[in-house]
C-alpha cells in the first residue's frame, strides 16, 4: 500500500474520499485552487469518519487558466512529499479532481519522478454520461505508471549509447529507468546487467563479463513480449556461447582471443577511435605468431625453451633474449616471426616476404600520440594495417564476435 498520495481537488469530494479509503495513505498533499481549499476541511472529515487519521499539507493555486501558474504550484505539492523522505514506489498520484489546467500541471510535474498513478472514474455519470460520475458509483482505475509505457525516449537513447559502444552511460541511465518504472523493473535490471557485461568485455575483463551474463538470466529475458528486446536476447546468448569459450582458453593465445582482439579493433576504428585500434592491431599481429607458436610447436614465447629453438639462431637468441633474473628466452615481436621463419613455417614465410611493408606500417604508428610521437594515426594505417593481417589468413573475418544492436 502506498504510503503518501498527491491529489488535485477539484469540486466534487466523493471520488477523493473513495481513493483516500481505498490507498490509505498517512499523508496528502492536496493541489486545491481558492474555490475548491474549503473542501480539503470536509474531505479529511469524510475520511476519518471511516476510521482513518491522515496528515496533510495544501498548496493553493491561485489562477486556475494560467497553465504556468498551475504547474509551479503541482511541482510545490509534489515537493511536499518528497521532502518527507517517501519513496517513488510508496507514492502515488490521483489527478481525478480539479480543473483540466490542474490536472494536466501535476501529471507534467510529477511524471518524471515515477509515481504511480490513479484515476477515479464510473459507469454512470450526470448530464446524461457526459458529466461527473455519480455519487456511489466511483470506481478506481488503480496504480498506471506512465514510465511503463511513457519512456519510449529513455529506451532510444540508451540502445543510441549502447549501439555507439557507450556501455557506462547506457548502463547508467538503465540504472535511472529502473528508478522509475514498476512494471518493467525486473526486465531492465537484467538488461542492465547485459549492458555492464558488453561494458566489461569491452574492455578484456572476460570472466567479469561472463559472470554479468549469467546474471542477466537470459532464458528469462526470451520469455518476454517484446520482439526487440527478445532479438537482443538471443544475440546476447551466442555472444555468451563465445564468451564462454573465450574464458576457458584466455590463459594462453588462441585463435578465440585472435577473433575477440581483432573485434575490438573493428569497434575502436568505428568509434573514430583510430590510434586505440591501431594499437589493438600490431597486439594482434604479435598474438597471431604467438598463437602459431604456441599451438603448431608447443612454444610459449615467455619461455622458449632452447631444445625448441634452430640452431642457426639458438646462439642470438640465448645472447639477446635470455632473462638475467630467472633464465628464460623471451622474444620479442620480432623474434617471434623469425623464430617462425628459421622453422619454415608458413606464417613466418609469408612475414618474412612482407616484411617491409609491415616495417612501413610500423613506421606510421610509431609517429602516434600512443606510441612514440605527436602525430594522430591516420585512418589508412589503420586499413592498411588490417589488409596486412586479413592476407595472413590466419583468421576468417565473419567468425569474430559481434556485439548486437540493440533496438528498444
Amino acid at each position: 500500500m502506498p504510503k503518501a498520495m498527491i491529489i488535485s481537488v477539484g469540486g466534487t469530494p466523493a471520488p477523493i474520499v473513495k481513493s483516500i479509503r481505498e490507498y490509505k495513505p498517512e499523508f496528502i498533499s492536496f493541489l486545491a485552487s481558492q474555490d475548491t481549499c474549503d473542501l480539503v476541511a470536509s474531505i479529511k472529515k469524510e475520511v476519518v469518519s471511516h476510521g482513518l487519521n491522515i496528515k496533510s499539507e495544501t498548496t493553493l493555486a491561485d489562477d486556475i487558466n494560467d497553465l504556468v501558474h498551475c504547474h509551479e504550484k503541482a511541482e510545490e505539492a509534489v515537493e511536499r512529499v518528497i521532502t518527507k523522505g517517501y519513496r517513488k514506489e510508496d507514492i502515488i498520484v490521483d489527478y481525478t479532481g480539479g480543473t483540466k489546467n490542474m490536472s494536466v500541471s501535476l501529471a507534467l510535474a510529477s511524471i518524471s519522478y515515477g509515481f504511480s498513478f490513479s484515476y477515479v472514474g464510473g459507469k454512470e455519470r450526470t448530464k446524461n454520461g457526459v458529466g461527473i460520475v455519480v455519487n456511489g458509483q466511483e470506481e478506481i482505475y488503480p496504480s498506471v505508471n506512465p514510465w511503463d509505457f511513457l519512456a519510449i525516449e529513455e529506451r532510444k537513447k540508451i540502445a543510441i549509447l549502447f549501439n555507439t559502444y557507450q556501455f557506462k552511460a547506457a548502463k547508467n541511465l538503465t540504472d535511472t529507468l529502473l528508478e522509475k518504472t514498476t512494471k518493467f523493473k525486473s526486465l531492465f535490471k537484467k538488461i542492465g546487467f547485459l549492458i555492464e557485461g558488453y561494458y566489461e568485455w569491452d574492455l578484456f575483463r572476460h570472466q567479469k563479463a561472463l559472470d554479468l551474463f549469467k546474471r542477466a538470466k537470459i532464458e528469462e529475458i526470451l520469455e518476454t513480449e517484446d520482439k526487440s528486446i527478445k532479438a537482443f536476447a538471443k544475440a546476447a546468448e551466442t555472444n555468451r556461447l563465445s564468451l564462454k569459450a573465450i574464458v576457458k582458453n584466455e590463459k594462453k593465445p588462441s585463435g578465440l582471443l585472435i577473433l575477440d582482439l581483432y573485434a575490438n579493433a573493428e569497434r575502436r576504428f568505428n568509434e573514430g577511435k583510430v590510434d586505440d585500434a591501431v594499437l589493438r592491431l600490431y597486439r594482434l599481429v604479435e598474438m597471431i605468431a604467438q598463437e602459431r607458436l604456441f599451438r603448431k610447436y608447443g612454444i610459449d614465447v615467455s619461455d622458449v625453451k632452447e631444445e625448441k629453438i634452430p640452431e642457426g639462431l639458438k646462439g642470438e637468441f640465448i645472447k639477446n633474449y635470455k632473462s638475467q633474473s630467472d633464465g628464460k628466452i623471451k622474444i620479442s615481436q620480432t623474434a617471434t616471426f623469425k623464430l617462425l621463419n628459421a622453422l619454415h613455417d608458413e606464417l613466418g614465410n609469408t612475414f618474412k616476404l612482407n616484411e617491409k611493408r609491415f616495417l612501413d606500417i610500423q613506421s606510421s604508428r610509431n609517429y602516434s600520440y600512443l606510441a612514440h610521437g605527436f602525430e594522430s594515426s591516420k585512418e589508412k594505417t589503420y586499413l592498411t594495417l588490417r589488409d596486412f593481417i586479413l592476407e595472413l589468413n590466419m583468421f576468417e573475418v565473419k567468425d569474430a564476435p559481434v556485439f548486437p544492436k540493440m533496438e528498444i
